[in-house]
């Protein structure tokens, strides 16, 4: 049986007894369960990173608009750097790399090191034997060829850090642990406070005037 959460905060602030661990809707349980699921999705999440690099490499303009909304800008022709083409297949180079397969694998100081050069070399290699393909077909395109492919290589070495040791594994297990083990209060409440509150004025998430202290 599925509660809804509205439903589930007022039957938790009208009953202490949820909190008992032996109770299938304990409210403790539902909470660190999102905050985990929350706390993994964002940490092995990559495609903020990817977007990001997609407008470097279209060199794209960061604006705003009246409203505050943030948008980019395309450049004009003249001015962009790679293609469709070169930004489309440098993303599907990434995308080998930029994944919750590396981030949780255990890597040594020594096989990173050896990975990343060889990265380094491929792409220098890739971008050169592709360059008039890829739109870098002018002089002052061709200029940002070397800082464009150690600012790559560099996301990627960062990538392969986050699993040095297994380093993003057992990030994640502590925070695991620590969302098991600390106690939930409302506003830094715990039991006593809510039950307190309780005896003051009966609350409930679907009525405002029972809001107020």
């Amino acid at each position: 049986m599925n509660i809804p959460y509205n439903e589930l905060m007022e039957m938790r602030m009208n009953n202490p007894q949820m909190d008992n661990p032996m109770n299938p809707y304990s409210a403790p349980t539902f909470f660190k369960n999102e905050e985990q699921e929350n706390l993994i999705r964002w940490q092995l999440d990559i495609h903020e990173e990817l977007e990001r690099i997609e407008h470097l490499l279209r060199k794209h303009v960061p604006k705003t608009d009246k409203k505050g909304k943030i948008y980019f800008e395309k450049p004009s022709e003249a001015d962009e750097l790679f293609n469709e083409t070169g930004v489309n297949e440098i993303l599907n180079l990434l995308a080998w790399y930029l994944n919750k397969n590396i981030l949780l694998s255990n890597f040594k100081e020594e096989g990173i090191t050896m990975r990343c050069k060889q990265f380094h070399h491929e792409l220098t290699d890739f971008i050169f034997n592709n360059y008039q393909k890829f739109g870098l077909n002018t002089k002052e395109k061709i200029k940002h060829f070397p800082m464009i492919v150690m600012n790559i290589t560099n996301t990627i070495e960062a990538a392969y850090n986050r699993a040095l040791n297994g380093g993003e594994r057992n990030s994640l297990r502590t925070a695991r642990s620590v969302i098991q083990n600390e106690p939930l209060g409302m506003g830094g409440m715990g039991g006593m406070g809510m039950m307190g509150m309780g005896q003051q004025k009966k609350f409930s998430l679907l009525k405002p005037t029972t809001w107020a202290k």
